[in-house]
């Protein structure tokens, strides 16, 4: 076992138990919650087309009862009677399992959560009656033209690969996934060598090491497991159309962008702040506050281990949808000028603020700690990030946004009483 301290005061402590578990700590005495997340290095990216939605639904699977615990609401009772929130989360490249309790209640709360991730049952009926359940989320989002404009502009953005995939799969992919691929999956990829507990709040690490080790005795580690490169390029704009009888056209524009560890992640996260992140962005102001051309417009990024997005949304009036397309082009191209220095200051302020508000509260410290500790392997002090963001001149944005921000690399989705492809498509290539 090794222990890694920081001498930093807001620093995480990280141990690593004999069989690869990680274990990273940040007390927060001053805070009545602990929050407890355990990332798993899984998700959709780490699918086959036959096992597409099995993460998704493994996470599902999970709070459906264990050993110990043989009926689900034995598990959310647990937690919810103590006032505490549990639930979890499936993205391309992890999952996550997380809780947010009182202090008093870390112990039992932690216990629980290892218990369900090592001896859920699987029961044969219990996996049929979610099949349905995860089948209607699919038709519900399938149903809200603002999530599925977002699943046709990832299918652009990475064609012929899991990321362009829903992460909950399709109803054919979900309806063919089996008890024994379930258990499959789970071994091969919830092994120690691939998790992360990562907990906040008002506990000790030696504590929080010493009811991992209790919990975990027995679990055997295995070879993690590697995910899919992307590896396409685009070299012109394209565009998808999908009729739907709705009160409002929904539109996605997106660009493919930065990993996770590109050296240019800060100036893209930058100008996208200046674009569409806030009631004084350059989006917002024109579009809406201007124009009077959307009630919701706005843009933000992914950055993912090998790739990224750039991608702006907004729900407008079907009559008015090429008024609004053009005027978000319009500022997608104005971000290849130079921005002025006053610009850029207001929008490194803003994400230097954001970020200090947020570490505030227990979920979202434990939330930075796990997560980056997962993905890149180490975590990244506070300070140091927020010194990255203040480096970015207006040299750098004016750069990356030449090299990013450019109409071959267009991608438009619009979902909506829409009919006009062409005229759209013609809009893509000024």
């Amino acid at each position: 076992m090794t222990t890694e301290i920081s001498d930093k005061p807001s620093a995480f402590c990280k141990t690593t138990l004999p069989n690869g578990l990680r274990i990273i700590t940040s007390e927060m005495p001053h805070t009545r919650s602990v929050s407890i997340c355990i990332y798993i290095g899984v998700g959709s990216r780490y699918e086959t087309p036959e096992q597409a939605g099995v993460s998704h639904y493994l996470e599902h699977m999970v709070f459906k009862g264990t050993e110990s615990r043989p009926q689900p609401q034995e598990i959310s009772a647990a937690i919810e009677g103590t006032g505490g929130i549990l639930n979890a989360a499936t993205e391309h490249e992890s999952t996550v399992y997380w809780c947010k309790v009182a202090q008093p209640y870390f112990q039992s709360s932690l216990e629980l959560l290892l218990d369900i991730l090592r001896n859920s049952l699987f029961e044969p009926d219990a996996i049929e009656k979610e099949r349905l359940v995860v089948i209607e989320e699919l038709n519900m989002i399938n149903d809200y033209p603002n999530y599925k404009v977002d699943a046709l502009i990832d299918e652009m953005l990475w064609p012929e690969h899991p990321l362009g995939r829903d992460i909950g799969g399709s109803k054919e992919s979900v309806s063919g996934i089996t008890r024994q691929m379930m258990l499959d999956f789970m071994d091969k990829h919830y092994i120690p060598t691939n998790v992360v507990i990562s907990v906040a709040g008002n506990v000790p690490h030696a504590d929080v090491v010493e009811c991992v080790e209790a919990s975990s005795q027995g679990w055997k580690s295995g070879k993690q497991s590697s995910w899919a490169p992307f590896e396409g390029t685009q070299h012109e704009a394209k565009s998808q159309l999908e009729y739907k009888r709705t009160e409002q056209a929904h539109l996605s524009i997106g660009l493919p962008g930065v990993s996770l560890t590109h050296p240019d992640r800060y100036p893209t996260d930058l100008l996208s702040v200046i674009l569409g992140e806030g009631m004084s962005s350059r989006l917002f102001v024109e579009v809406r506050e201007k124009r009077a051309l959307a009630y919701d417009v706005h843009s933000g990024v992914s950055h993912f281990l090998d790739t990224g997005a750039f991608v702006v949304n907004a729900g407008v009036d079907p009559k008015r949808v090429y008024d609004a397309v053009q005027t978000i082009l319009e500022q997608i191209g104005s971000m290849r000028d130079t921005v002025p220095e006053e610009e850029l200051a207001k929008s490194q302020n803003l994400s230097a603020g954001r970020l200090q508000l947020r570490m505030e509260d227990t979920r979202a410290v434990a939330s930075w700690g796990g997560n980056q500790e997962l993905l890149l392997g180490e975590i990244q002090d506070l300070d140091d990030v927020i010194s990255n963001i203040n480096a970015v001149t207006t040299d750098d944005l004016h750069r990356v946004a030449n090299e990013w921000l450019v109409t071959d690399k267009l991608n438009m989705a619009v979902v909506g009483p829409c009919r006009g492809y062409r005229r759209l498509e013609n809009m893509l290539r000024l």
